[in-house]
């Protein structure tokens, strides 16, 4: 927990520092499978099949017609599942899922005649289509007041607006969820992970205040954040001058061993002028066992920019007997190829995976799936390495 007065140690920056190579790239923090998206790709596609194209131009005429606010008839379930599968990148079609959904929402408010979940769907439209400015408009619109109150919507539009370096949007909705007062845990662990991704991809001093709030407001809720939560914010405190906020957050991993943690805690120690403190934890890695014959080799690496770091801390120090000693350690990282060209930036933002597990009764999707049954997967469980191996 950080008390005021350790903010107001982060606004003096009192530690020189590099800012981690922090590039934009198009890459969401969620793979694809792991909101959904496949599943929606694969009704989509079994839609247009399925459909000619007159047919397809008549539903959507007599979807007009319902659609109008004038109308007595109804948008069905059915009506709206179709339309969502269905809908292609253009003005007319957007227009009408829009109309649809919103008739829908108030025709069934208080009574629901269905149990189908619409909301992380028609996100899953969205972020197929690459639409966050229209998605985050209607997650806002009053007219969809209930539309989207599900933590899968909050998560796949989140996700949405990250891939589009709408980092400001993150937090807003985020703040937004936090005064609707849903009935959902306070610091969702998917939705946290995206709101420290979104302060680390900003990378001011406003930001990184707000993150260190947020995660003294958990730290006093017991909750604790899953791995790429606390990697995120510790990144953000080392761009923001803070590398002792940096180290203390990342003790709370109980497993110091991952690639992320030992690039960071290298890069917090050179910061704050201890080189001679991370030449052993660059040593460590030499003396990992090899798995026995036939195993999978998982290299212990470090990343390229984190070892020129390393350098420039070591000049500044004009120590030969430290420069020797270095130069002996990145030799033999080098010789063992241990040292990757991969950016702990690039390592930070990616992506969540869905794992396969054997012998198992159902897929579980990381964000909740809002299918029914019908669904053409064999039978088997997903899960992602972050709610329970990121803890």
């Amino acid at each position: 927990m950080f008390s005021k007065s350790l903010i107001n140690l982060c606004r003096q920056r009192l530690y020189p520092t590099k800012v981690l190579q922090n590039v934009l790239c198009k890459r969401s923090l969620y793979e694809r499978a792991a909101i959904g998206l496949d599943k929606y790709e694969f009704f989509r596609e079994k839609i247009q099949n399925q459909f000619s194209e007159p047919d397809k131009q008549l539903f959507r005429e007599r979807m007009n017609s319902f659609a109008d606010p004038e109308s007595n008839s109804l948008i069905f379930t059915e009506d709206l599942k179709q339309i969502v599968h269905m809908a292609g990148d253009n003005e007319t079609d957007l227009t009408l899922v829009e109309k649809m959904m919103k008739k829908y929402n108030k025709q069934n408010q208080g009574l629901r005649f269905g149990n189908f979940t619409f909301g992380p769907v028609v996100m899953r439209m969205y972020y197929h289509l690459n639409k966050p400015d229209i998605a985050l408009k209607l997650f806002n619109d009053p007219e969809m007041d209930g539309f989207f109150n599900h933590l899968s919507s909050y998560q796949i539009l989140m996700d949405l607006l990250f891939i589009n370096g709408k980092f400001d949007e993150i937090l807003t909705v985020y703040k937004s969820i936090q005064e609707r007062q849903l009935q959902i845990a306070k610091f969702p662990k998917g939705v946290m992970m995206l709101v420290f991704a979104a302060c680390y991809k900003l990378n001011t001093t406003e930001s990184f205040e707000y993150a260190c709030k947020l995660w003294s407001d958990q730290q006093e809720a017991g909750h604790s954040p899953i791995r790429k939560t606390i990697t995120f914010f510790a990144a953000n405190a080392i761009n923001q001058n803070s590398p002792h906020i940096a180290l203390e957050v990342i003790t709370s991993v109980r497993n110091q061993s991952y690639v992320t943690l030992r690039n960071i805690k290298v890069v917090a120690l050179c910061d704050l002028g201890r080189i001679f403190d991370a030449l052993p934890l660059l040593r460590s890695v030499l003396s990992v066992d090899q798995p026995m014959s036939g195993g999978p080799i998982i290299k212990q690496t470090y990343c390229r920019d984190v070892i020129n770091l390393v350098k420039s801390a070591a000049e500044k120090h004009d120590d030969k007997e430290l420069s020797l000693e270095l130069d002996r350690i990145l030799n033999q990282l080098e010789e063992l190829n241990m040292i990757s060209e991969t950016t702990l930036d690039s390592l930070l933002c990616s992506e969540i995976k869905m794992v396969e597990r054997l012998d198992t009764n159902n897929r579980e999707s990381v964000v909740g799936a809002s299918y029914q049954s019908g669904r053409p997967f064999k039978k088997r469980e997903f899960r992602r390495p972050g709610i329970t191996d990121l803890l």
